[in-house]
């Protein structure tokens, strides 16, 4: 009954921690108490009733507290809690059926195994393989108790130790199980925290670079605009003096000037046009043959932040594959539109003949970088549950990015 108890507290604390791990939670730590102090009631009543009757119970206290406190939407959090319970209780019952002491490490390394699972598939880590071999570690683990034969070692092959000595190693097994859990997910959440600050460090460069360039496009065009009183009065001064030919070449000259200030795409939505018109900026300073045809709505249901890391990385990528293309080689094709309810964008841009490893796989060149602009790309558009198509072709790179749109 000692080791039913025990288990149980253990179980039930790394229930909570799941629970927590793989939803929103909002902040408060009384409630956190309150539900805690509940499910150890709960868990009281095992010396009463059946064990996988009170954790049927633990799981109806989750799902409250998941429905009440969690911030996320209820019909997409409340498996998370029901299921593991449901587990708890299938698995207790078929030991007590069997009421072989040695069923507890096996049972509580599926528990292990499977929270575990369920928070690496939350956090985005799960791998076949990588849970396959958790797996096999888990099942090694919990099947060497069971090979263990209690008395006097008589001639028949076996592993044989005193009661004691069973006892204190299936007590071993039991907690080597719990502790590769915390292992496991200590490294995981570890990684996870890591690329969170990595990507934060990462959209705080890209946003300072994309206000930098659009600082530079709205400073030239307020210089332009600064003389423009003393253009008014060349003009007048060669209207005056009858000098059309000269007024003629300064007016040309002023509409060349303006143009390098004017926007190149007016698409509707601020954000996009401002990322777009600094890009392409670069583009005609790297003499670069543009053809960009943009038509958004005002007011897009992507945060700006995102709409920069996709836009800004893929036109970065596209701007730096022109440094080895000799100047009448170089094209850049942009189309973004709201069809239906999806947003698309496509880029395509000239590319070298012959493409490297880090070219064929969008890893840039510059120091520090490897590849995390593509990686960040890819984490927004899994955000919105949207795909993104990389090709890279002799001579030509390809992405295209749909994003569906809410109602």
């Amino acid at each position: 009954m000692m080791e039913t108890a025990v288990l149980s507290l253990i179980w039930l604390f790394l229930y909570g921690y799941c629970i927590e791990g793989t939803g929103a939670i909002q902040k408060g730590r009384g409630r956190r108490i309150v539900a805690g102090l509940i499910s150890l009631l709960i868990l009281a009543l095992s010396f009463w009733i059946p064990l996988w009757t009170v954790w049927l119970l633990e799981g109806v206290t989750a799902v409250l507290f998941v429905l009440f406190f969690d911030e996320e939407p209820f019909r997409q959090q409340w498996k998370r809690a029901a299921a593991p319970a449901l587990l708890f209780s299938c698995l207790t019952a078929a030991a007590a059926a069997f009421g072989s002491g040695s069923l507890l490490p096996v049972v509580n390394g599926i528990v292990c195994l499977a929270l575990f699972l369920l928070l690496a598939h939350k956090r985005g880590y799960l791998r076949a393989g990588n849970a396959a071999a958790v797996g096999a570690v888990y099942v090694l683990l919990s099947a060497f108790p069971a090979l263990l034969c209690v008395g006097e070692p008589p001639d028949a092959a076996g592993l044989w130790v005193t009661p004691e000595m069973r006892r204190l190693l299936l007590w071993g097994t039991l907690l080597v199980e719990v502790l590769l859990f915390f292992a496991l997910e200590g490294t995981l959440f570890s990684w996870q925290k890591g690329f969170e600050r990595s990507a934060e460090r990462f959209q705080q460069d890209v946003l300072t670079h994309q206000y930098e360039e659009i600082r530079t496009i709205y400073t030239n065009m307020r210089g332009w605009r600064h003389d423009y009183h003393n253009h008014l009065q060349v003009i007048k001064a060669q209207l005056a003096l009858g000098e059309t030919e000269q007024l003629q070449r300064y007016l040309d000259e002023l509409e060349q000037d303006l143009d390098r200030v004017d926007s190149w795409i007016k698409s509707g939505n601020l954000m996009a046009d401002a990322i777009l018109n600094s890009k392409l900026s670069l583009a005609q300073q790297k003499k670069i043959a543009v053809n960009c045809k943009a038509r958004l709505p005002e007011n897009l249901p992507v945060e700006d932040v995102d709409l920069c890391v996709i836009l800004g990385n893929l036109l970065d990528n596209a701007l730096a594959a022109y440094e080895q293309i000799p100047e009448e080689g170089r094209f850049l094709r942009v189309y973004l539109a709201v069809n239906g309810r999806q947003l698309y964008m496509s880029i395509q841009n000239s590319a070298k003949e012959e493409l490297n490893f880090n070219e064929r796989n969008y890893i840039t060149q510059k120091r520090g970088s490897h590849g995390f602009g593509m990686k960040r790309v890819s984490a927004v558009v899994e955000k919105y549950g949207g795909f993104l198509n990389l090709a890279n072709e002799p001579g030509i790179f390809a992405a295209e990015v749909t994003l569906p749109l809410p109602e």
